[in-house]
């Protein structure tokens, strides 16, 4: 207990806090920016189209230099462009970040990550010094915790499919409005110079980053008319007669974000007179038609479509915030509600600005969703400060024995977010796709089911470190109690231990996201990984034969490499049949053909982590054989089978049941190992599923995918050995124990349009008129 307060005490003073925040952030950000590969196919795909590398750059160059200079292509001399100039400026950080680190950083991943990892670095910085200049300096602290432990932040500054710069930019602008604000407050005329020269650089820089992060909408009128409006527009501060330095900056914003409104409203609406069978029906003023044409608006950094997303609700982007900030977001509403009802000027301040900031941006998002296309909430960090700003007070009036500290209700939400955080985290867990998407949207990137970390699958640990935030706020909101007695000394030592384990798991948590998360993914969805074992097991000399198109992958991560690039499957046979070792890339897709067209070759796979392609060499030196279809489709019968049928078993001439392992007990609610053994005769045709029922007392079933879907039944051919492994639950705990029987065959369709496929062999006594086989029976126990 002493030790906490000391660290409390420590965290009062302004520059160990911001110091604090800024150690925090480096150790969170800036580490490994190099060592995990770019995610395949969008991170990738944007880094070469925007910045090669620079061989690629410089073989173009003289390539040009060789040829006669190309006309230059006529410029537009109309007035609505369809499409992005050259020079276009509003939108444009994201492409000029990723060149500028690759031209001044590193012609390598560290190099264009590095420039959005420093802008997360900075949002950091400025959120926890907006949250010391409305609260205490460790109210900064706070916030600059919770902020870098959201995904939005720390996800798009270590990754290339970011908008972080219209987070950053608006940061900056809030904090320097603010601190304009409040010049002179307490020091000397020195520090107020300082003070003055640091607000102005927050704001200039603010500005250039959030324009050219976001455009005028995004990146400026959302902070900027936050600031306005949080001051009364400048003339609430004048009518009840405060101090005139407080109301300019206030004032300021509120003509800059009218100013930057009138701009995007003349571009991208006009005036004109309404004709008959206008789309979509426009509004009108004063007879005249409100109208958009579609053009390119250099102010919006994008074109305003006429007509909207009906895709896009009001709730559109609910999901990305409350996935983008967990586990601390959903208590955002909660601490600004909770701020404007405090009786403190500069907490009412910092519910006021929080709030208009960041309801503000998500209107602004859904309009630009709407009318635009996609786009990343960038008010974060407005939820940061007001939870920084609330807890530190609620932590500072505890201490100080004030019976306000847990007024009413604290206990609701104390159990609420415990309940708010498990239900966010399972849903993160059911649709993981959700979360890999988080930076493109649309769930573009499917969630790889085999990512893991020690034996447990990712996405759980989502859950159980979110936890560790979500307990230790709720339990400490749930157990303190005011007083002096035994009782309520003991509470008060557990809920301030709560507090420490709620702050262990906010910094868990964050550090979960940049050295988990996005590593841990990348090992499934970037090639580096595979890459990186190609280059571990080559020797000189040994050909390398890639099969698909990888983009500047090669080049970037095997840069000694000449690989030979092929159009065919056919190619990629003949490469590995040769008498020398070969390594070559194919995809994921292609392996069941290859499979097959190997038969009788020997063939490996090296790397298997990629869930897009698969690293395969005709010798096995030095590693281990991953292929998931060697013992799976087999081109000899396997020996020694278990259990056989007491006769010929066949489905429509095509597939033979040979055997099966399956054991004669199983214990209710076991995980069961089954085995099926099948030959094919014919070409199966069509994609067929795995029938399976536990016929008893009740019924429990194994339907699957054959083979775990690795090669789906139209790719069958005559001779292959099919060994179809799966793992079932026996039943549960409500099921009668005793004798269930087992039956098996094949289906396509889904309820309630079911097709088995048709019985075409088998024992009277083992077949019945649903097309179904019975092979055995089990004891359930």
């Amino acid at each position: 207990m002493e030790y906490l307060r000391k660290i409390a005490v420590l965290l009062g003073r302004w520059p160990v806090a911001l110091a604090t925040v800024l150690v925090m952030a480096a150790l969170i950000l800036l580490p490994g920016l190099g060592s995990t590969g770019l995610w395949e196919p969008h991170e990738r795909q944007l880094a070469d189209r925007i910045a090669p590398p620079l061989a690629v750059e410089e073989a173009k160059a003289a390539e040009a230099a060789n040829k006669p200079p190309a006309a230059e292509p006529p410029v537009p001399d109309e007035d609505c462009l369809r499409a992005a100039p050259k020079d276009a400026k509003a939108r444009t950080l994201t492409n000029k970040a990723i060149v500028f680190g690759r031209d001044s950083l590193g012609d390598g991943d560290t190099g264009r990550r590095l420039p959005f990892a420093l802008m997360g670095l900075l949002t950091a910085l400025a959120t926890a010094g907006i949250g010391m200049r409305l609260g205490r300096p460790r109210a900064g602290v706070i916030a600059g915790l919770v902020v870098l432990s959201m995904p939005l932040l720390v996800l798009q500054s270590r990754m290339l499919t970011s908008e972080i710069g219209t987070a950053c930019g608006g940061t900056l602008l809030v904090y320097g409005f603010l601190a304009l604000s409040r010049l002179g407050s307490g020091y000397g005329t020195v520090l107020a110079a300082v003070d003055a020269a640091i607000s102005i650089a927050a704001l200039t820089l603010g500005g250039y980053l959030g324009f050219y992060g976001g455009g005028a909408l995004l990146g400026l009128v959302v902070p900027i008319g936050a600031c306005a409006a949080a001051g009364g527009f400048g003339i609430v501060p004048m009518v009840r007669r405060e101090k005139i330095i407080s109301a300019i900056p206030a004032l300021l914003a509120s003509l800059i974000a009218f100013a930057l409104i009138g701009w995007l409203a003349y571009q991208l609406y006009s005036l004109k007179e309404p004709t008959p069978g206008m789309m979509p029906a426009p509004r009108a003023i004063l007879g005249k038609a409100i109208v958009t044409d579609s053009c390119w608006s250099s102010a919006l950094g994008a074109m305003w479509r006429p007509d909207d997303d009906l895709r896009m609700a009001f709730d559109s982007m609910f999901e990305q915030i409350g996935y983008g900030t967990f586990p601390w977001g959903v208590l955002g509403p909660i601490a600004m509600v909770a701020l404007l009802h405090r009786t403190d000027k500069d907490q009412r301040t910092a519910g006021a600005i929080s709030l208009a900031w960041g309801a503000g941006a998500w209107i602004a998002c859904e309009v630009f969703q709407r009318k635009v296309g996609f786009t990343l909430y960038a008010g974060f960090p407005a939820l940061a400060v007001a939870i920084g700003v609330w807890l530190d007070d609620v932590l500072a009036r505890r201490a100080k024995g004030d019976g306000e500290a847990m007024p009413a209700g604290m206990m609701l939400v104390g159990l609420f977010f415990i309940l708010a955080v498990l239900d966010l985290a399972k849903d993160m867990n059911s649709f993981a796709d959700h979360v890999t998407s988080l930076l493109i949207g649309n769930d573009q990137l499917p969630y790889p089911k085999q990512s893991r970390l020690l034996f447990i699958p990712t996405k759980l640990w989502i859950l159980q470190i979110g936890m560790l935030a979500g307990l230790g706020f709720g339990l400490t909101m749930l157990v303190w109690r005011p007083g002096t007695t035994p009782r309520a000394r003991a509470l008060q030592r557990i809920a301030t231990w709560c507090v420490a384990v709620g702050f262990a798991g906010t910094v868990v948590m964050a550090a979960f996201w940049a050295f988990v998360w996005q590593p841990r993914i990348a090992l499934n969805v970037s090639s580096k990984a595979m890459f990186e074992t190609y280059k571990d097991l080559q020797k000189q000399g040994e050909a390398f034969v890639i099969m698909g198109d990888l983009g500047h992958a090669p080049l970037a991560y095997a840069p000694d490499a000449k690989p030979e690039m092929v159009q065919s499957r056919d190619q990629v046979v003949k490469a590995l049949a040769r008498p020398e070792r070969v390594f070559a890339i194919a995809p994921q897709a292609e392996l069941c053909q290859l499979h097959r067209e190997l038969s009788g070759k020997r063939y490996y796979v090296v790397e298997d982590r990629n869930v897009r392609n698969l690293l395969l060499s005709n010798k096995i030196d030095g590693t281990t054989d991953k292929n998931p279809l060697a013992t799976a489709i087999l081109h000899e019968e396997p020996k020694q089978l278990p259990f056989t049928p007491k006769g010929r078993i066949t489905w429509d001439n095509k597939i033979q049941l040979i055997g099966w392992d399956i054991p004669k007990t199983m214990r209710r609610g076991s995980k069961v190992e089954i085995t099926l053994y099948y030959k094919i005769l014919q070409p199966v045709g069509g994609t067929w599923k795995s029938l399976m029922h536990f016929d008893g007392p009740l019924r429990f079933n194994g339907d699957h995918e054959p083979i775990q879907g690795r090669c789906p039944t139209s790719t069958w051919q005559p001779g292959d050995f099919i060994v179809d492994t799966l793992t079932i639950r026996a039943g549960g705990g409500a099921f009668p124990t005793g004798k269930y029987d087992v039956w098996i065959g094949f289906f396509t369709g889904s309820a309630p349009n079911w097709k088995n496929m048709t019985v075409s062999e088998a024992p009277g006594d083992m077949r019945d008129t649903a097309d179904r086989v019975k092979i055995t029976s089990v004891m359930l126990d």
